[in-house]
């Protein structure tokens, strides 16, 4: 929890003038009853109309004073708990921007949105309840008993008995309702996770007719929440009428016994009154407290569920800040004996790997599915670390660099093209922030996707939904090649394109590396055949590596893959 209430370090000034007008509040409510008590015994009993007179507009003034103060905390409420829970989104989205690929691994994308959006919004509507229960009940409770034994009275009993009355009950409710709650939240997740499944496979879900299919798995999530929610509600909602029924036996028997104390004249009737009143503010008191109390089991579990992400240890951290530039001029990034597993995997990813990118020259890996290519790519920019050996940039392990100073000598186009909703424009400055017009459309012609982009304000859909998947390759190719970088980072993003568009990427291409390092990842033997070094990888080590003839007479697995791409074999050959 402490992650979440730091939070309230810069509240303090709210926090404090919250508590000073319930005070208030809270003291102008306690008057009432002994106002009224004077009316009846001093006014009415006395016919005296000046007291009754002064005494009413006292209890006038009492009232407008206690609707001002009820106002400002209720103002003062909503400030807190909206900024509480835009500051703690903003803390857990900046948390998740910092995860690796490793602790994505650990939440899923489902249980991540429901923790930034469900869970906050739990917490931030109890603390406007927090203010109005938490604080405020407890005050004019402990204000209400004192006033109980100010006036002397023997029936001090009636209301201890109601206090245990409540207290059982509510333990009981709580009993009852806690295990829901975390169950509840869990099913939020997979109802989340169902959603976007669903959204995202339309296309193919259409393809199969598996519709039905998908209503009967996203019911079957709806459902269980339904049932889960009907049983914790029907549990809460007998708590209310319980909690009138005991207090209003409570008033039945003050009267009760009050009449034969009045007729005995050890008590006034307008103490009677007044006993009643506090009483019933007491009770009150207890009611908003046990309401509050029945909610807190449900807070519980969605602080504990946000301290979980807040919690996370990152493991890839940011290494020092007071590495020099190379003042060779040259960059180069060396593999030295790199082996990769994924967590909780059987078998390494990768084994040994060993090569290095120099200035100038263009290194590319070929291989099989799941022979480890991509995950190469993702130790670069540290996405991933290195399970053993290291990868060094002119000589220094890359873990020692700032995270920003290693990734901005690098460029990647990652194998699937990640397109953000809003233009062309706003896509390609995440490529370079400060990037001009004319460097704008520079990428756009290099990445031949100028024949459909007609202006920089055209609409981008979410994930690019509106351009072929083609086209997407190209923008997000456009996008990695804005600026200036020391290594540039192809993982197999010219899969989407057709070999004519693509023999125009890589020419231009060519005239904007020529001072930098390229590493391209890709399937294709036409797009990696002109490399300077070709490396070959199988079952995640590297079985062979050199030149496109060099390999197609020595390597077996290479001419397996030339092979199989016979409608490319006068490219390849």
């Amino acid at each position: 929890m402490k992650n979440i209430l730091k939070i309230f370090k810069n509240k303090i000034h709210l926090l404090l003038a919250i508590i000073v007008f319930l005070i208030v509040e809270v003291y102008c409510d306690l008057t009432l009853p002994s106002y009224t008590a004077d009316i009846v015994n001093l006014g009415i009993q006395n016919t005296n109309f000046n007291i009754i007179t002064t005494t009413g507009i006292n209890m006038m003034i009492m009232v407008i004073i206690s609707v001002l103060a009820t106002i400002v905390v209720s103002y003062f409420s909503s400030i807190v708990s909206a900024s509480f829970g835009r500051d703690l989104r903003e803390i857990i989205f900046e948390k998740i921007l910092s995860f690796s690929n490793h602790e994505l691994n650990e939440f899923s994308r489902a249980s991540l949105i429901t923790r930034s959006t469900n869970d906050v919004h739990q917490l931030q509507n109890v603390m406007g309840m927090i203010f109005r229960t938490l604080l405020f009940a407890p005050i004019l409770a402990v204000g209400s008993i004192i006033k109980v034994f100010e006036i002397g009275s023997s029936l001090s009993w009636i209301i201890f008995l109601a206090f245990i009355s409540v207290a059982v009950l509510l333990m009981l409710v709580i009993y009852n309702v806690v295990p829901y709650f975390r169950r509840t939240q869990e099913i939020v997740d997979d109802i989340n996770r169902k959603s976007r499944e669903i959204l995202i496979g339309i296309p193919v879900i259409k393809a199969f007719v598996r519709q039905e299919h998908e209503k009967k798995r996203f019911d079957k999530s709806n459902q269980e929440y339904l049932k889960v929610n009907l049983r914790v509600y029907r549990i809460m909602f007998i708590l209310i009428p319980m909690m009138n029924l005991i207090m209003n036996l409570m008033i039945v028997i003050i009267l009760y016994f009050g009449a034969f104390d009045a007729l005995n004249g050890q008590l006034l009737t307008g103490d009677i009154i007044a006993f009643v009143q506090y009483s019933t503010q007491m009770v009150a008191s207890f009611i908003m407290i046990g309401g509050f109390t029945i909610m807190l089991p449900r807070i519980l579990v969605s602080a504990r569920r946000i301290e979980e992400v807040l919690d996370t240890e990152i493991t890839i951290q940011d290494g020092r800040s007071n590495i020099e530039n190379n003042q060779s001029g040259e960059e180069i990034i060396e593999f030295r004996n790199v082996s990769y597993t994924y967590p909780g995997a059987e078998s390494e990813t990768l084994h040994d790997i060993n090569f290095s990118l120099r200035t100038g020259k263009t290194t590319a890996i070929i291989g099989g599915t799941g022979s480890g290519k991509s995950t190469i790519l993702n130790l670069i920019p540290r996405l991933q670390d290195t399970t053993s050996g290291e990868i060094l940039l002119n000589n220094i392990n890359i873990k020692d660099y700032p995270l920003k100073t290693l990734r901005s000598k690098l460029s990647l186009a990652p194998q699937k093209a990640i397109l953000f909703s809003g233009t062309i424009k706003s896509n390609l400055l995440k490529g370079k922030e400060n990037a001009t017009i004319d460097e704008m459309y520079n990428a756009i012609e290099i990445a031949q996707a100028s024949e459909f982009i007609d202006d920089l304000d055209m609409e981008v859909s979410q994930g690019g939904s509106n351009f072929s998947g083609g086209q997407q390759q190209r923008i997000s190719i456009a996008r990695s090649i804005i600026g200036s970088h020391e290594f540039y980072l192809f993982d197999d993003c010219f899969s989407a394109l057709d070999v004519n568009t693509e023999y125009k990427v890589r020419n231009k291409l060519k005239k904007i590396t020529q001072d930098s390092s390229v590493l391209i990842v890709s399937q294709r033997i036409s797009t990696i055949k002109d490399a300077d070094e070709i490396i070959v990888l199988d079952k995640g080590e590297i079985v062979d590596k050199g030149t496109h003839q060099q390999l197609k007479e020595r390597c077996s697995i290479y001419q397996e893959i030339i092979s199989s791409q016979l409608e490319n074999i006068g490219d390849v050959l």
